[in-house]
């Protein structure tokens, strides 16, 4: 083995990785996508129904209603592939009707959520290269589905600028870090945004091999006056940010740092306490005066 190479100290990118796949989840960082709505008991709705709403369809292509209406129904019931169909033609012939448009991008998401799904089942069961490749391609097109969703819903809507958070998660899960740095500092303009948008640019920043920056927002997510941020953003950011610093070797950071999130989070202030112990005993001791200089100074 080559010593120099295993002696090389890996970048603060590298360093970091591990540690924010932690949070790679969208779950756990306050996504908000919207899917269909199903039940447990689906709806009885009698054949006729369906009968009368696909005539309407074909007699009168240009009307919204009857599409929205059988489409809701077919999503009631699980019935993927007639709700992809009416929709598809709902699109095509009133594609300004706006709850059809968003039934659409929903039921697109919803779709690849369930490939997504359908591809872990298949890698946990029967591992293979073509699993794990499947896999991959499942992750890559729910998130390129979430990208399309997302720009063209904020096109539509501008004054929804909650939706830029989800674009920019999904772009920094897409390694389209500057990019979503971009997205991201436009949404952290709305105060109520600012938190949440500092966080995932600082996770941005991070996998960019930018420390300092991402320190820098970590600080912003977690430490806002007004409005105070979310407890589950600001422990985050806390966590994050003393993971980082210790990284990188500013160890009086990690400690304030690992302070703040003690007072966030009393009930694990025990192992934190034990933990700023342990990263005190890594700070320089202070230079003792030497005996010759205290007599002189008597």
């Amino acid at each position: 083995m080559d010593t120099h190479e295993s002696t090389t100290t890996p970048s603060p990118a590298a360093m970091g990785s591990k540690t924010l796949s932690r949070y790679s989840d969208t779950d756990s960082l306050f996504v908000k996508v919207e899917a269909p709505v199903t039940g447990s008991k689906p709806p009885v709705i009698p054949l006729v129904r369906f009968q009368q709403l696909e005539q309407e369809i074909r007699h009168a292509p240009a009307v919204a209603g009857p599409y929205e209406e059988l489409a809701t129904i077919y999503l009631q019931t699980e019935r993927w592939t007639d709700a992809r169909r009416v929709l598809d033609a709902g699109i095509k012939n009133c594609p300004e009707h706006e709850p059809i448009v968003r039934m659409h991008e929903d039921l697109q998401l919803t779709l690849a959520t369930q490939l997504l799904d359908a591809a872990k089942k298949e890698a946990a069961q029967s591992p293979s290269d073509k699993a794990r490749y499947d896999l991959e391609q499942a992750e890559i097109n729910l998130l390129n589905e979430r990208i399309r969703v997302c720009r063209d819903r904020f096109a539509r809507h501008p004054d929804q600028t909650e939706i830029l958070i989800t674009l920019g998660i999904a772009l920094r899960q897409s390694k389209r870090f500057e990019e979503a740095i971009e997205v991201l500092q436009v949404a952290s303009r709305e105060l109520a945004l600012r938190a949440r948008a500092s966080l995932q640019m600082a996770m941005s920043y991070q996998s960019l091999g930018k420390p300092l920056d991402a320190l820098s927002q970590f600080r912003r997510a977690a430490l806002f006056r007004s409005p105070p941020p979310d407890p589950k953003v600001a422990m985050t950011a806390l966590e994050l940010a003393s993971k980082l610093a210790e990284e990188v070797g500013l160890i009086d950071s990690a400690i304030y740092y690992l302070s703040e999130l003690a007072k966030q989070a009393p009930k694990d202030s025990v192992a934190i306490e034990k933990k700023i112990d342990t990263l005190r005993t890594l700070l320089p001791v202070p230079p003792q005066p030497s005996p010759s200089s205290a007599t002189r100074r008597e």
